[in-house]
């Protein structure tokens, strides 16, 4: 019997060059272990169709991945099982059998996003792995202003790197939340925040870079680098500034949705 199996998967991304399988020379990816894993426990090579890439030292708390196999072990039992094969920054935290059709990238409806910033002096230790941690305050009110104008469909092919070839840059977000939590509030995985920032992004898809590149872009209006013509300016073309993608390590894939 051949089984297509949905695997939902949670990763630190920082010991990683990304979700996608490389050559070995560019060194280990999230994917790579989890179909090492996989192959052993099922006893034949596997391999996953993932929801989508994750940049190098990007994290993810709800990645997700299909894979065909015929196996009797029983379906409520393979996320523990795998996991126990994975590294203790991987982890399988669910698994479900689902139509021979489906397929974990192209069924995908839409993607949320997180990226975590934390503000001042007093940083936590433990930050630096999953937030950008800024010295300069920024104007969060100005931010919001920003964030408000990248609602809705747009071309976007000026929030991706160049030579992106990408059919269509046209994407829709839904939402661009940014939020202030309380810092006394743990905000997974981390026991405490200074000051913490959350930049949430809820798409039908994003393309390479997109979510930090939108960051940094937004990072930059809040600390009066650019100014809120200027942000609108990126959508068409009219302002061109080198404004870095944001960092890697403060950015998290929360959730794919079907």
């Amino acid at each position: 019997m051949n089984r297509n199996i949905l695997l939902t998967v949670e990763y630190d991304g920082t010991a990683y060059v990304g979700w996608q399988r490389q050559p070995d020379h560019h060194g280990v990816s999230v994917q790579q272990r989890l179909e090492e894993a996989l192959s052993h426990v099922l006893g034949h090579p596997v391999s996953v169709t993932g929801a989508g890439r994750t940049d190098a030292g990007v994290h993810a708390l709800g990645q997700r991945c299909n894979f065909c196999c015929d196996t009797a072990v029983p379906v409520d039992r393979l996320a523990a099982i795998v996991s126990h094969r994975l590294p203790p920054d991987i982890c399988v935290v669910d698994a479900a059998e689902v139509p021979q059709s489906f397929h974990a990238r192209y069924d995908a409806k839409g993607k949320h996003y997180r990226y975590l910033l934390e503000r001042g002096a007093a940083a936590s230790a433990f930050g630096g792995r999953w937030s950008w941690q800024l010295e300069s305050e920024p104007d969060v009110g100005l931010m919001r202003r920003g964030a408000e104008l990248l609602l809705g469909e747009h071309d976007f092919r000026h929030f991706t790197v160049s030579g992106n070839e990408s059919k269509t840059f046209t994407r829709t977000i839904y939402r661009l939340d940014i939020t202030e939590p309380d810092e006394s509030v743990a905000i997974a995985p981390l026991p405490r925040l200074s000051r913490p920032v959350l930049i949430d992004v809820e798409g039908n898809g994003f393309l390479y870079k997109m979510v930090r590149i939108i960051t940094g872009r937004l990072v930059a209006l809040g600390q009066g680098r650019i100014s809120l013509d200027e942000f609108e300016g990126f959508l068409d073309g009219s302002f061109d500034r080198n404004i870095p993608p944001a960092p890697a390590r403060g950015l998290t894939l929360m959730e794919v949705k079907y």
